[in-house]
């Protein structure tokens, strides 16, 4: 069977079980029928999951790999029915909580195993990062029968999705003749990496307490700013470093998220604030600076540095202004632009000069990041992304564009001479579009709508 039309197959049928699942479970008598019949109910389907992995392993094995694709990719679809099943009939179970991501790991094991040591495999997965997946996740398993929390987060449901993708990725290997094996293969490694990092944040997630969470972030937000400065400083790689600080801003988004729901140390603000200036602030800074004096077509170094240096200051007094706000504005209106929305725009503007020739467009974007500066210093009132915008987006669109955002990064890596182009100048127009239209009210406008019956 052709790979597109398989593809066509899996997505109508993924598209046709979202809208039967949802229509059925919202209406009352759909409620009452999947309550009185045990076939449908979530842990029903769940265990009848658990050895459909080894079924399709077998029909694979035997050759009839375009049935093993429909059958693994039509059973992973049911992990989706029965949490709407359990949210939306109120059929959530503590017994579910756990034999929903073990019915999961009997699905995709198989899988990972016989793409390691089957016959005529195109691209085997690598014998190390199997191994090291299969161990975290099992650990994760494993420790909900000691920890408290045994639903599965959202780190969790990420790797699940993403091994999906990679077992149907490597089962339409079988069917088609790779142009370049070497960059798939790479590309591969790189998949199964992402895999591996997010079994790992699953487990963590499940054993330290609530209130490490954002701290924990938060870290890895400071850690992607240091290292985009050595990549700056010491090998040149703007772009990489620019990647990193891109990375550290979802970090950033998520520690909010986990300090509002779980709590957080005491001195956890004052360490947000650490690691915005280190990522946001001083990364930024180098790539204004090293890409407007050496990289792009050169100004003034002088010039590069007195930008660079105004857009930091400029930076650290938003953050500090964050704790100390000179205007009271309603929840989740922030004064000026955000820091990582200036961050975004300012880099991005830098690195896409690089592929002009004029220097008077490096003046634009010196210009442009000056501008940048003071509309973070500014009385602007602006929406909070994590506070205004992301919360009312669909928990299934969060996750897709979870996904999305890893595969496009994983491209990046391999395909580097494109992909990175394309994200320069997606950031680029994400961070304009924010700068424009996410304008929010102040304080005055506020106070007259809450005064309205």
């Amino acid at each position: 069977m052709n790979v597109i039309l398989l593809a066509i197959i899996i997505l109508s049928a993924l598209g046709l079980e979202r809208l039967v699942s949802i229509k059925v479970t919202k209406s009352p008598k759909g409620r009452e029928f999947i309550r009185s019949h045990r076939l449908f109910h979530p842990n029903t389907l769940s265990l009848l999951r658990i050895p459909m992995g080894v079924v399709s392993i077998c029909f694979a094995a035997s050759g009839h790999w375009s049935l093993a694709v429909l059958w693994f990719a039509g059973w992973m679809i049911t992990d989706l029915t029965d949490g709407t099943i359990a949210r939306n009939c109120d059929l959530s179970t503590e017994t579910g909580k756990w034999l929903d991501p073990l019915s999961d790991k009997c699905m995709t094991f198989p899988g990972l195993l016989y793409f390691r040591l089957g016959k005529d495999i195109p691209i085997p997965l690598p014998f190390p990062s199997v191994l090291i997946f299969l161990i975290i996740d099992t650990v994760g398993q494993m420790s909900r029968l000691f920890t408290k929390k045994s639903a599965a987060n959202s780190f969790g449901k990420a790797k699940t999705a993403l091994v999906t993708i990679l077992l149907l990725v490597m089962s339409f290997n079988q069917f088609i003749t790779l142009p370049n094996p070497k960059s798939s293969a790479i590309f591969i490694q790189i998949m199964m990496a992402s895999c591996i990092i997010l079994a790992f944040l699953s487990f963590y997630c499940k054993v330290v307490p609530d209130n490490w969470y954002a701290n924990s972030l938060t870290l890895c937000n400071f850690l992607c700013g240091l290292a985009a400065i050595y990549l700056v400083w010491f090998k040149g790689w703007h772009a990489r470093a620019f990647g990193l600080v891109f990375l550290g801003q979802f970090f950033d988004l998520f520690d909010g998220r986990m300090a509002r729901k779980f709590g957080s140390t005491p001195l956890g603000a004052f360490f947000d604030d650490v690691a915005d200036a280190t990522s946001f602030g001083l990364a930024i800074g180098c790539v204004i600076f090293h890409g407007l004096a050496f990289r792009a077509p050169f100004i003034n170094p002088w010039v590069a540095g007195f930008v660079a240096v105004f857009y930091i200051c400029c930076l650290i007094y938003r953050l500090y202004r964050f704790l100390k706000p000179t205007r009271q504005l309603p929840k989740g209106i922030f004064q000026g632009l955000p820091s990582p929305a200036g961050a975004l725009a300012a880099g991005s503007l830098i690195i896409a000069t690089f592929h002009f020739e004029h220097v008077l467009l490096s003046y634009c974007a010196a210009a442009g990041v000056i501008l940048i500066s003071l509309l973070m210093i500014s009385n602007i009132p602006y929406k909070h992304f994590g506070q205004t915008l992301w919360p009312t987006m669909p928990r299934g669109l969060k996750l897709l564009l979870f996904i999305v955002l890893i595969i496009y990064a994983n491209f990046a890596i391999v395909y580097r001479n494109y992909w990175v182009k394309t994200l320069i100048w997606t950031c680029l127009a994400l961070a304009l579009a924010y700068i424009f239209g996410a304008i929010g009210c102040g304080k005055q406008e506020h106070d007259e709508t809450s005064q309205k019956p």
